[in-house]
């Protein structure tokens, strides 16, 4: 920073400029000095920020392995035992006084669960004593005051008596440790998507039934980490009509499933103890279970009528798309990603245009050039042999050549080659890169860019002779890295492979770090008055609780996010399965409203972008209506996630299940899928 005085300009020290205008300095202005070009140092603060959260997490374990007296667990578990027998003969004693209580029908499990969050909400142990009270407003006072004294002064240094200053520092790492692991996710999300960008890209040419377009999108999510990305993805194929909205619908439907694989990650740090693990998995489960239940039911029913396409299509189809000529703003609002991506991206930054030139196979090139439509209709007939019925058949332009190549009987701008060469007898062939050894400079144009219009036609065309076509093709497109900045680019020299195979492991291990940290604290802060405050709160009602979930979401722009957030506080007890559910449901209503967000930004072919995002609102709020309103609906989710919570308890096949259940559901089912389609397209 320097200061400007006027009538002359006079660099000062920055400490003394910045307290001059703080001062009021009536003839001195605050002008930014940006300094040096280079790095922002934004990658540097987001490891440090990182390696910070592994260095307590590391210490906490040492001093609860090697430090802190031992648990005799044996101990504990009789203790719970018997505090679950304890339980169990208070409900017999009221039933044989003849006052059932409504307790009675619980499970072992269940008694367990409850007592688990009565604990939370015990008074404090660390009960402030009035001796105490006493020492602090005498000491604070100068001896002035005491506690039975009276006044504003004493009844300030009163409370301040009561502070557990403990508590207040543990409660702003906590609120450190969330922002740090919104950072960890989302450079899981960097490392997920350089590893397996191009490869997710390339599964959307095989969408040629429902089945594969759910078990693609479920495929592809899971190796990007966000449905974000994923439906992005889809939203640009259907404006470059390289996809119908009748299988974006579908494969939107799988990305609502791949989505929820990061919560159940999550829960799986919770392996040391097994009660835990039992309800962390059990509430990382009920997104999945919601999601699968819902595609059982509309997948089918959109397959034999396409009620999502139709009902949208009504909606959409007047839309007009976002002109930044006119003076639209045409960028969607976020809220707190603007703040974490600039630390993600200083540590990698993922190029995106990459998977999309991929997923919309410009891997051969792309004219970048604008040719008008009779432009077009001359290059077509050249490039294009004609069938029977005088129609363009351009299947011969290339070997990846797709229907949706040509437009109104015309191959599509953004397809057509950059070159054209004639055999001896005058036979056409198509190049999108230079066919000629010598080089390509010097050759005749069919097309005058100058004049906008073709100078040779399909009759006078020269035998054994090639033709330069499109004046700016744009070749390798596919062949560019994903990691295109950050310090794993510039300052450790990274590959692709290398950089999202570190990040991924760094990350994963950031995210077991940063959830530990937050548990544990929590378990310090929460307990007591706190918990009783949230649970009145996330007790009051349950649709409340979806606002909740949906405001967060919309907040975080990223539903695994809020409910990867939340499910460690349902591991330790705080929260119930039936609370957590409508925060789940929440969140995904809110991550369909960022997809909308994005669609009216949207600059091509809006009506079919706001399509697919209200589909995906849509296919939420169906969802939630069959599922959540009637409780016996309510229960088939719920019984189904409290089953796949029992099974990690299982005696033998405990440990693993968590890890089989996520490989079978995210990754060996859609890949076999996958596969199978791949084969039959091929």
């Amino acid at each position: 920073m320097y200061i400007t005085s006027a009538p002359h300009v006079t660099p000062r020290v920055p400490a003394m400029a910045n307290m001059r205008s703080l001062l009021g300095g009536s003839d001195e202005a605050l002008v930014h000095d940006p300094g040096a070009e280079g790095p922002e140092g934004e990658g540097e603060a987001a490891m440090t920020m990182m390696v910070l959260v592994y260095a307590v997490a590391l210490g906490l374990i040492i001093y609860e392995k090697f430090v802190k007296k031992k648990t005799d667990h044996d101990a504990l578990k009789a203790d719970e035992l018997a505090d679950v027998a304890n339980f169990k003969a208070k409900l017999a004693a009221n039933k044989a006084e003849g006052a059932e209580h409504a307790d009675s029908a619980l499970t072992d499990i269940e008694i367990r669960d409850k007592l688990k969050q009565a604990q939370w909400t015990e008074p404090n142990a660390d009960v402030v004593t009035p001796e105490f009270r006493s020492k602090f407003i005498r000491t604070a006072s100068f001896g002035a005051l005491d506690t039975m004294d009276k006044g504003p002064v004493r009844d300030a240094l009163y409370w301040l008596s009561g502070v557990s200053w403990m508590k207040i520092a543990l409660f702003w790492w906590v609120i450190y440790c969330i922002w740090v692991f919104l950072l960890v996710l989302s450079v899981m999300g960097t490392g997920f998507k350089i590893l397996g960008g191009k490869d997710s890209a390339k599964m959307f040419d095989v969408v040629d039934n429902p089945i594969s377009g759910v078990m693609i999108g479920i495929l592809a999510t899971v190796l990007v980490q966000s449905s974000s990305t994923t439906t992005s993805i889809i939203i640009s194929l259907v404006g470059a009509n390289e996809l119908s909205v009748n299988s974006a619908v579908f494969m939107v439907m799988g990305a609502n499933i791949g989505t929820s694989v990061t919560n159940t990650i999550v829960a799986m740090g919770h392996f040391n103890n097994p009660d835990d693990l039992r309800r962390g998995f059990a509430a990382a489960t009920v997104h999945d279970c919601f999601n699968l239940l819902s595609v059982a039911v509309f997948l089918p029913l959109n397959w034999i009528y396409p009620f999502l396409e139709k009902m949208t299509y009504e909606m959409t189809k007047d839309m007009n798309g976002c002109d930044e000529d006119a003076g639209d703003k045409c960028q969607k609002t976020e809220f707190l990603k603007p703040y974490v991506s600039p630390y993600s991206k200083g540590i990698a930054n993922y190029n995106k245009d990459v998977s999309k030139y991929v997923s919309q196979n410009y891997c051969m090139g792309l004219c970048d050039y604008s040719m008008d439509s009779d432009a077009l209709t001359e290059v077509s007939k050249i490039v294009c042999a004609q069938n029977a019925a005088g129609d363009n058949d351009c299947s011969g332009v290339h070997s990846k050549y797709s229907g949706t190549w040509v437009s109104g009987g015309k191959i599509a701008k953004k397809r057509v080659p950059a070159f054209v060469s004639t055999d001896a007898s005058g036979v056409v062939s198509s190049h999108y890169s230079c066919p000629v050894a010598a080089g390509c400079d010097g050759l005749t144009s069919i097309y005058n860019k100058t004049s906008s219009t073709v100078v040779l036609t399909d009759g006078n065309l020269a035998a054994s002779t090639t033709y330069a076509v499109c004046p700016k093709m744009k070749n390798g497109l596919c062949d560019k890295r994903l990691l295109k900045g950050g310090i794993a680019l510039t300052e450790w020299k990274m590959t692709d492979a290398g950089a999202g195979t570190f990040l991924t492991i760094w990350s994963l291990g950031g995210l077991c770090a940063c959830l530990f940290c937050i548990v544990y604290a929590l378990q310090i802060i929460i307990k007591g008055g706190a918990a009783r405050v949230l649970k009145k709160v996330i007790g009051f009602n349950p649709y409340l609780n979806m606002l909740v979930g949906m405001g967060i979401t919309i907040m975080v722009q990223s539903s695994s996010i809020t409910t990867a957030t939340l499910t460690p506080i349902a591991a330790v007890g705080l929260i119930t399965l039936e609370e957590m559910f409508p925060l789940t449901l929440g969140a995904n209503i809110g991550t369909t409203l960022t997809g909308i967000m994005g669609a009216t930004v949207a600059t091509s072919n809006p009506g079919e972008a706001m399509q697919v995002a209200l589909c995906h609102l849509f296919f939420n709020l169906f969802g939630i209506l069959l599922w959540y309103p009637v409780p016996a609906m309510r229960n088939v989710p719920l019984n189904a996630c409290r089953f796949l919570g029992r099974m990690t308890a299982h005696p033998k096949y405990g440990q693993a299940f968590p890890l089989v259940y996520t490989a079978t559901v995210f990754l060996i089912i859609p890949g076999i899928c996958y596969g199978i389609a791949a084969a039959a397209t091929a």
